[in-house]
Parts: structure tokens; sequence; C-alpha cells
């Protein structure tokens, strides 16, 4: 039997329907999509190459993979932790650091691959398309810079961080259509798959047209924005991590502070980048903000650690994000008062809807801010850094003074204002290792405490027992 997920010989790329998704209720983490069209049949029309575009996008939104990510990514860290009862057997073992290889988690591997898949085959077709040659450097950047992004979802989950040991093993890396008589893959070292990565997003960078703005489309400035992503995680690329955020956020300016308390289900002026689900096309229980909310109308087990919820002063705006509403979820953005439970703190700054709509924010102004805040530091060009997260703090804070901390000082505040701005949107876990800091869960709130040392392979996933037995070439990682 040839490799299962990396040779996924695809039997057609996955077209837009109001049924992608299923309808999904509780118990369904990975509904499967219902309706594709032929590969062979995809890329012979402009409309059907836009069609399968979109397919690729749908791909990307679905629950078990693109949520997953991020709600695994904050539930890792320190400041969010899961219920201990009542949890659904959702992402516990990902906040215990146990998970196994034969575990619904591991989904997220085969969906990763499944993408990667269907954009190596577009990337194939839209060359030989019908279309004019600007419509094909279009097509091909937003799948080139989709296959980048989906592999550095994956290497940083089943590699070691490159800021630490770019020579490890990442990921297995594959550029073409694969098939049933396809050569194995064998994993590639972290240092090639991110060398990959940045290809494809320069490639797209340079031909993506600027006029495009539907932000749940990749655009030129979400690919900037990736770019600014990646140069930091490599931990030694801090002027391109800087100047990519610049240039991200040109255009999308910060929204108002009271923004901060609409419930992050709508775009606004600050999105760069969202997931936009509607009533009949959604990932439904499963859905980031369902584990969040705080009226357990969804799984609603996520919380927050008293002593991140301790980080926010009375003057924060940000406090209000844990108010709930009297009127409970009848009116759910009204915010009168604090909950303690289960150990911690209430959450409501995502809206979870009933009927499922919402958008899912994947990138905003306020990361590239501090982004270039954190990069900035790192070179030593304390202004600057002090000028882009005073920029964060002075939308949060009211009486907000711009910091005149340098040094340790400095990027410390910085990692801080990236706690108390970005939780919930799928950043902890993974500031946490690419700045080799220690995970350090002390706090009443945590019914598992742990202390792990950046390079604990406990911080890596288990490589899919099913890939594991189908391709003998592929390495487990050790636990």
């Amino acid at each position: 039997m040839k490799n299962r997920y990396i040779t996924i010989y695809m039997f057609g790329l996955l077209f837009a329907s109001a049924t992608l998704f299923n309808g999904c209720k509780k118990s369904d983490l990975s509904p499967a999509p219902t309706t594709a069209i032929d590969a062979n049949d995809a890329f012979t029309s402009p409309g059907k190459v836009d069609a399968a575009m979109v397919g690729l996008y749908n791909l990307f939104s679905s629950g078990r993979y693109m949520n997953a990510m991020l709600l695994q990514a904050d539930v890792k860290g320190e400041d969010i932790y899961i219920r201990q009862s009542g949890n659904y057997n959702r992402f516990d073992q990902a906040y215990r650091f146990l998970e196994i290889p034969t575990n619904t988690q591991q989904l997220f591997w085969e969906a990763g691959y499944q993408l990667i898949a269907n954009c190596n085959l577009a990337i194939s077709k839209i060359p030989v398309a019908p279309l004019t040659d600007s419509d094909k450097k279009k097509y091909l950047a937003e799948a080139r810079a989709m296959r980048a992004a989906t592999y550095f979802n994956l290497v940083r989950c089943y590699g070691k961080p490159y800021s630490l040991d770019p020579a490890a093993l990442g990921v297995p890396k594959s550029d073409v259509p694969l098939n049933p008589t396809s050569e194995l893959l064998a994993r590639a070292t972290v240092k090639e798959i991110y060398d990959f990565i940045l290809e494809d997003l320069n490639y797209a960078a340079e031909n993506l047209p600027a006029s495009l703005n539907k932000i749940s489309r990749l655009t030129l400035p979400a690919v900037q924005g990736l770019l600014s992503r990646v140069y930091l995680s490599m931990g030694n690329k801090w002027a391109e991590a800087s100047n990519f955020a610049k240039l991200a956020r040109t255009g999308h300016p910060l929204d108002e502070k009271s923004n901060l308390l609409n419930g992050f289900y709508k775009a606004s002026g600050e999105w760069i980048w969202d997931l936009e689900y509607t009533a009949d096309n959604n990932p439904g229980f499963v859905g980031a903000a369902s584990f969040h909310e705080p009226y357990d109308v969804g799984y609603s087990t996520f919380r927050a650690d008293i002593d991140f919820h301790a980080l926010f002063g009375a003057n924060d705006i940000r406090k209000q994000q844990f108010l709930i509403s009297d009127a409970g979820y009848g009116d759910p953005l009204l915010r009168d008062y604090e909950v303690e439970d289960a150990g911690g703190f209430l959450m409501n700054k995502f809206y979870f809807k009933d009927g499922f709509d919402g958008s899912v924010v994947l990138m905003r102004s306020a990361e590239m801010f501090l982004n270039e805040a954190e990069a900035e530091a790192e070179l030593g060009n304390w202004g600057p850094a002090q000028t882009a997260l005073f920029e964060v703090q002075k939308r949060a804070v009211t009486g907000a003074v711009q910091s005149v901390n340098t040094g340790d000082a400095l990027k410390t505040e910085i990692q801080i204002e990236r706690r108390k701005e970005l939780y919930g949107e799928g950043f902890r876990i993974f500031d946490i290792l690419r700045r080799k800091e220690t995970l350090k869960r002390t706090s009443s709130s945590h019914w598992f405490k742990v202390t792990m040392a950046p390079g604990d392979n406990k911080f890596l996933m288990p490589i899919p027992q099913d890939e594991i037995d189908a391709n003998s070439k592929i390495v487990q990682n050790p636990r």
C-alpha cells in the first residue's frame, strides 16, 4: 500500500457547495466534503478554474484542519486551558501533550496533505488552462501561497522550531501531483521546508495583483503578513520580518477600541485574512469560537488561566472580553460581569453564532505591529520597537504611555502584549517554541501542570500511525 496521505492520488479538486461541511453536530470532528469535480475537467474553463480555487479555500477552512490548528496552538500554552471534566475529549490529549499516533488529532496531518495534493494539482494544471497570462499568474500565486501556508502549519507542529534546529527532521516535501506509482517520500529537514515555503511566498508576493481585496482569499497583504510570520519564526531574519509586517498592515489601520468587544465574528478594516463561513457552509460545532464561548451553546470548554487574566489592567478594554451578558446567549455581547469557572475565567472574546455563519480571523494589523515591535527590538532598534508596540497599547489601554524600556525588559513587554492581544487566535505555543522559551504551567488553574524546556520532544506531534504503516521512509517523532 502506498503512502496513505502524502501519495493521496486525488479523486478531484473539492468544489464549493452548500453541502460541503454537511451540517456537523458536536460529535462530528471531521465532516466529509460531499461535492467534487473531476480533476481532468476542473481546469477546462475560467469559471471551473475559479471554482477549483474556491475548493482549495474550503479545504483550508475545514474544522479538522485550520480550526483544529488554531485551537491546539492556544490550549498547549499556559494562558488558556481545557476544562478537566465535560470536555468531550476534544483537545484533552493536546493540552496534556499526550497525543498518540492513532488519535483524532492526527486528522490535521491528513487534511494538510490532502490540501497540499490539491494545491500541487492546481499548480500543474493552471499553466495549460485556457486563461490569460495575468490570470495564470494570479491563480498560481494563490495556489502556491496556500501550499506555503499549509506547509508552515505542518512543519511547526511536526518539526522542531527553525530557530532551535533547522537541520532537524521536518515533514515530507511534495511539489508535484502524486499517484499510486509515485516514489515514497521521506521527511525533509526543517530548513528545506522553510526554503520551499519562502520560495512559494516570494513568488506569490511578486505575482498577486495589488488590486485583489477579498480577505477570505489570499491577497498581497496576507502574503506579506505570512512572510513576516515565517521570517519571525526563523529567529535570524528580523529586518525582513519587520519590513513585511509594515507592508502587510498598509491599508489596514487598527480599528477603534470598541471593535475589540464586537465578538470577532465579522470582518473589519483591521482584518487582513479570514475564514468566511455561511449558514450552510461551515464547520458547525467544531469551529474555533465554539470552544471559547461562555454560554454552553457550543463546546464551551476553554477557560482563561487566572494568572493570564491578571495581566489585564482595569483601564484595558480587553479586560471586558471576559465579561458575559446578564441576558445570556439571548444578547451574548452585552458585558455585565465576570464568571470564574473550573479554576479560571469564562471568555467572551469570540461570538459563536447559532447560525454558524461567523468569520474567523487569521491575520490582522495588530499582529503586524507586534511582529514589527519584536523584530525591531531584536535588532536593538529600541525607538521603533517602542513606537510599534505603543500603537497596540494606546488603542486598548486608556491613558497608555509609550514604553521607555529597552533590552530584555522591552522584549518581555512585547511578548506580554502579544499574549493579551492575540489570545485565542492560534499563536501562543508557536511563540513559545520559536522564541526558545520554557513552557511553565504552574498556576492553580491548570489541572495538568507542566514545565517543558526548549527542544523537549513532547512539543512534537506524533506522525499518524497510518502514515508510518504505509510509508517505510517515514521516521516517527520521538516522545
